[in-house]
This record gives C-alpha cells, sequence and structure tokens, in this order.
C-alpha cells in the first residue's frame, strides 16, 4: 500500500512538473511573440499606426486630465476611458494580420488550460 501511495504522488509530482515547463514555455512563446510584434509596430510609420498611436496619447492625456479634476465623477471617468479603449481595439483589430491573431490566440488559450489545471490542484 506504501508503495502505491508513493507511485501516486511521484506520479502528481510529475505532472505539476509538466504543467509546469509548459506553462514556462507558453510564457517566453508569449513574450518571444509580444516583442517581434512590438519591434515591427516601432518600425511601422503609417497613417494608420500613427492613428492609433495618437488616440492612445489621448486616451492617457484623457485619463490624466480626468484623474487630475476633483469634480470629475467616477462614471465619467469610466465612460471616456471605455470609449477610447474601444476605438483602440477595433483600430489594433483590424491592423493586426489574421495569422498573427491566431497564433496569439493559441497561445493565450494554452497558457488559460495550463493556469486552470494550476488552480485546480
Amino acid at each position: 500500500m506504501e508503495k502505491l501511495v508513493m507511485d501516486v504522488v511521484n506520479a502528481g509530482i510529475a505532472l505539476f512538473r509538466s504543467g509546469e515547463e509548459k506553462l514556462k514555455t507558453a510564457v517566453v512563446d508569449l513574450e518571444k511573440v509580444y516583442n517581434e510584434l512590438k519591434s515591427k509596430g516601432e518600425l511601422d510609420k503609417s497613417a494608420e499606426t500613427q492613428k492609433i498611436r495618437d488616440l492612445l496619447s489621448k486616451t492617457i492625456a484623457d485619463a490624466q486630465g480626468a484623474l487630475g479634476k476633483t469634480n470629475a465623477s467616477y462614471d465619467e471617468i469610466v465612460t471616456k476611458l471605455q470609449t477610447n479603449y474601444q476605438s483602440i481595439y477595433q483600430q489594433i483589430d483590424t491592423a493586426i494580420p489574421p495569422q498573427v491573431k491566431e497564433k496569439l490566440k493559441q497561445t493565450l488559450d494554452e497558457l488559460k488550460v495550463l493556469i486552470d489545471k494550476a488552480k485546480s490542484k
């Protein structure tokens, strides 16, 4: 009986380590894709890209301005930020090639599965 318990414990350790390695690999892959996209984005000087950058700058400025006002309500700040972020999301969504979106989605899905498995243990 004692050997069976040890075998189960050892199998559990191996399974945990295997999941841990896959999680680390997924994080490294995601970071690599992010860095590649960031580098390509920095090189992109197109008008569409500049619109995204301008909109992001406006969002940051709006957030700083709204937070600086003592009479600004929380709902007003959230609404303004949601509008700006939604616009950024839509522009980015149309600017990213479908194959890059699919690779990111696959990587994030794998990461989510590994995280869910880790949480359930």
